[in-house]
């Protein structure tokens, strides 16, 4: 059985692929559990990253306006 490479993935997730291809790609995924873990992981890896952005984001806002007190530490 083929498998579906991280780029082949990523291609699928974001519809960057031909209509057969993603139909291939989809049915591949009803069958193959390595390829559809490989997705979820993916997927999980871009909510990390989407996380650490907010994050950043937050902490620049806070430094940005300094007129708030920090949470004290115990």
């Amino acid at each position: 059985m083929k498998h579906y490479t991280k780029e082949e993935l990523e291609c699928y997730r974001h519809h960057e692929m031909s209509v057969l291809g993603r139909i291939q790609c989809a049915s591949h995924l009803k069958e193959c559990d390595e390829c559809a873990k490989r997705l979820v992981e993916l997927e999980l890896d871009d909510a990390f990253v989407k996380d650490l952005q907010n994050s950043l984001k937050s902490y620049e806002e806070a430094a940005a306006n300094p007129t708030e007190k920090p949470c004290p530490v115990s």
